[in-house]
């Protein structure tokens, strides 16, 4: 059996640390505790087989050994490739550093046989592996790669008492913020499209801002109550021509400036300049990386971004009509584009408040041919 691990909680992480010759202590056997050079023995909580390598290589790679599981304490197949070696690389409390804590004792593991150090990789394993990242020993053992660093996350005995981990673990603020930003960031592009079982739940990037492709929230029967994530489209659609005119608007202006044609007042432009950037370099800031990931992604990722496309769309109405307008004409169109943009919100609502009517009653909602109320599309 190959030997692999997931990221995070998962049941398939919880192993067992137990001495060479796999006894077992109960409640009441007097503790034992695994200091720096100890030998010990892993066993899966899953399978209670022994975590073990030997000279066959990886599944996923052309090097190093491949780390399977195989025996447990009930047979008599363990062998001396189940032994490891700890290292204790680092303590984070103030406690001795010369036995495992939990949590805040960071440590190795060496091959007894081979000396070679057990590694997580980001090789994944096929479907047959739960996609899982394959563990290896590597012979390169003098590295201090974060993938061969282990620590301890939760102990289930009850003779140790609780700790009260924020009294013993020090404060690093910045390195923490890197790494749980890069940790997000490899996990997220993790959770990718299983092609077989494809629905258009999830969708592109390109797609959120043409509001191509809303999204069923809940059961789709007639009899349920029956929630779409789905905007109002006229401000969504005007919001998005907004965002995409307004690099083309600046650089005009810019141009115009250039050649003396501008009537701008340098200080009338500089507040339209400071106000308008945020909004859009928001904008753009919570949409493009989307365009970098690998994970799957769906509508309700735009929404962060949609925020401040709608904010930029409310700030160049009010700066237009100001310029452009007379007041007198200024505040009949005003109130007219938001009474049309209050009616078609009221007209949406039944979809986005939930409604328990058979869609088939709401047809006339489908302005476009990909929006799936009424019925189901190809790939849904």
């Amino acid at each position: 059996w190959v030997a692999g691990g997931m990221g995070g909680k998962q049941k398939y992480n919880w192993w067992r640390m137990v001495s060479v010759n796999t006894t077992w202590e109960n409640d009441t056997s007097p503790i034992t505790h695994v200091a720096d050079n100890s030998i010990v023995r892993l066993v899966h909580n899953g399978t209670w087989h022994y975590l073990r390598t030997g000279r066959a290589k990886p599944y996923s790679l052309g090097w190093d050994r491949r780390m399977f599981v195989a025996g447990n304490e009930s047979s008599s197949s363990s062998s001396l490739w189940d032994l490891w070696k700890v290292k204790i690389v680092s303590e984070e409390s103030p406690r001795p550093r010369g036995q495992l804590y939990a949590v805040t004792t960071t440590f190795q593991l060496y091959n007894a046989v081979s000396g070679c150090l057990l590694q997580a990789t980001r090789a994944e394993l096929p479907k047959w592996g739960r996609e899982m990242s394959e563990l290896v020993c590597t012979d390169a053992n003098a590295t201090r790669s974060e993938s061969t660093l282990w620590n301890i996350e939760q102990v289930r005995d009850k003779r140790f008492k609780r700790a009260r981990f924020w009294t013993l673990v020090k404060r690093h603020l910045l390195r923490d913020i890197v790494w749980i930003n890069r940790e997000m960031a490899i996990s997220n592009n993790k959770l990718v499209a299983d092609p077989d079982r494809y629905k258009h739940t999830e969708s592109s990037p390109w797609t959120w801002p043409l509001l191509l492709y809303p999204m069923r929230l809940s059961a789709w029967s007639d009899t349920s109550i029956k929630y779409y994530e789905i905007g109002n489209p006229l401000t969504w659609w005007a919001s998005t021509l907004c965002c995409l005119l307004y690099p083309l608007q600046i650089l005009y202006w810019l141009v115009c400036w250039r050649r003396g044609a501008s009537a701008w007042h340098p200080r009338e432009f500089q507040r339209y300049w400071d106000t308008t950037k945020l909004l859009w370099g928001g904008w753009a800031l919570h949409y493009l990386p989307f365009f970098l990931m690998g994970r799957v992604t769906y509508l309700h990722h735009y929404l962060p971004a949609l925020y401040f496309a709608l904010l930029l769309l409310a700030y160049q109405i009010q700066c237009l009509v100001r310029w452009y307008l007379s007041p007198r004409a200024m505040w009949p169109i005003v109130l007219l584009a938001l009474l049309v943009t209050a009616y078609v919100s009221f007209v949406f609502m039944p979809l986005t408040f939930g409604s328990g009517e058979p869609m088939n009653q709401l047809a006339y909602l489908a302005w476009l041919p990909t929006w799936n109320i009424h019925k189901n599309l190809p790939g849904f």
